[in-house]
């Protein structure tokens, strides 16, 4: 029954972990940002430099800790990596749980969004099992040779770094957002007719004799004049369904609400975006880009240019570039959602979103010379990207249970 036991917990944890490990490892600026969030919450925005390094070292530690765990490779050394993740996250999360300093923990990235109280209760079961593997690690079947080991621990670390710093120098190998292509924008705002609703409290704050106190509607003082009204405090005490895409919205130059203009255009509508200006990779990016909304316009595909920049930088940039780009404001954090890239091309066509480009790879103008079918074959060969590293992987762990069939 031990062994059993023994064996399901490597299944259990190792498969967590792979899977935390792996959906990181396919969005590192999506990990970079939250590991920010996370230090601003904390007032640690110093350390900022570190989100980066951060989330590759982090998706590489995770991925590689289950993958041993499951295929029982190296067992002493991961069981304690392991139980030194859950010692830390673990009262990390409680802490998060109970301050609430971010509403959603990151800890699957986009994939799979869980409450900050979900995350510290699958810790909690989480660390049963760890422990137990942790306790058991020396009871395990001899371990293969040094060099199965090696070429085992090498093959998926590199295999999985490649897969992080691919994803960090193009686009997320694989988009778990509500922006991937091939969505619909418009689609993504809809609010079902039967959807749940939010709940509100209202306080009321009243004053007497130079004391302040707080009722509720139920509790309210009607029949007791001497209490003076101060204010009035309304809180969420349960929040409805939000949809998908619930803060997509693009304001001109003259503040007034262009989205539905945007997501309404029959014709291939290209998007520019840049969250930040001053945070943008620009140099030859700038004639690129300037280029490619010149020879588009005569096919006539509209432009814009979409940040969260203040209007100062706005204005600098395009003293600097003179590139006439058409600028629309948008929250920060919609746009780097949209697109993990600074700046990046979004290609738009009645709401649909038919292709995304970092900036390493904007189209040049002679693929644009039909935009919809070249996004089109862009997606294929990103389809086929994922199929080469999941064979990859497959690989790799094939190769080393063909020669160690033991622990598993």
């Amino acid at each position: 029954m031990s062994k059993l036991f023994f064996y399901l917990s490597r299944i259990l944890v190792g498969t967590l972990f792979i899977f935390s490990g792996f959906v990181k490892a396919v969005d590192p600026i999506g990990s970079a940002i939250k590991f920010g969030d996370y230090l601003t919450a904390f007032n640690m925005d110093m350390l900022s430099f570190s989100v980066v390094p951060l989330a590759f070292a982090v998706s590489a530690l995770e991925f590689l800790t289950g993958i041993h765990l499951l295929l029982g490779i190296r067992i002493k050394t991961f069981s304690f990596v392991a139980l030194a993740f859950m010692c830390v996250f673990t009262p990390l999360t409680l802490g998060i749980a109970i301050s609430n300093p971010v509403s959603d923990c990151g800890c699957f990235g986009d994939a799979l969004k869980l409450t900050n109280w979900e995350t510290f209760f699958k810790n909690v079961v989480l660390f049963i099992p760890t422990i137990y593997i942790f306790l058991k690690r020396k009871n395990t079947n001899t371990e293969p040779s040094g060099l199965v080991k090696f070429v085992f621990t090498f093959g998926f670390t590199f295999a999985i770094l490649g897969v992080t710093k691919y994803s960090y120098d193009h686009l997320p190998l694989m988009d778990f957002r509500p922006y991937k292509v091939g969505n619909n924008i418009n689609q993504g705002m809809v609010i079902p007719e039967d959807a749940e609703q939010p709940e509100y409290e209202t306080a009321f704050i009243l004053e007497k004799d130079g004391e302040q106190k707080s009722f509720s509607a139920t509790d309210y003082p009607y029949d007791d004049s001497t209490w003076v009204f101060v204010r009035n405090e309304t809180k969420v005490i349960k929040t409805g369904y939000e949809p998908p895409i619930h803060d997509f919205v693009l304001i001109d130059e003259n503040n007034e609400d262009i989205t539905q203009d945007i997501l309404s255009q029959k014709s291939p509508t290209l998007l520019i975006i840049s969250p930040q200006i001053n945070k943008g990779t620009w140099g030859a990016n700038i004639d690129k880009l300037s280029d490619l909304q010149k020879s588009v316009i005569n096919k006539g595909i509209k432009t814009y240019f979409l940040t969260a920049s203040p209007t100062d930088d706005i204005t600098n940039f395009e003293f600097s570039s003179e590139a006439g780009f058409n600028y629309l404001t948008a929250d920060e954090t919609m746009l780097k959602t949209v697109i993990r890239s600074n700046p990046g091309v979004v290609l738009l066509q009645d709401g649909n979103i038919i292709g995304k480009w970092h900036h390493n790879d904007i189209p040049e103008i002679k693929d644009f010379s039909n935009p919809t079918s070249f996004a089109v074959s862009e997606l294929i060969n990103k389809k086929e990207n994922i199929t080469i590293t999941m064979l990859i992987l497959m690989a790799v762990a094939f190769s080393t249970l063909t020669v160690y069939k033991r622990n598993i």
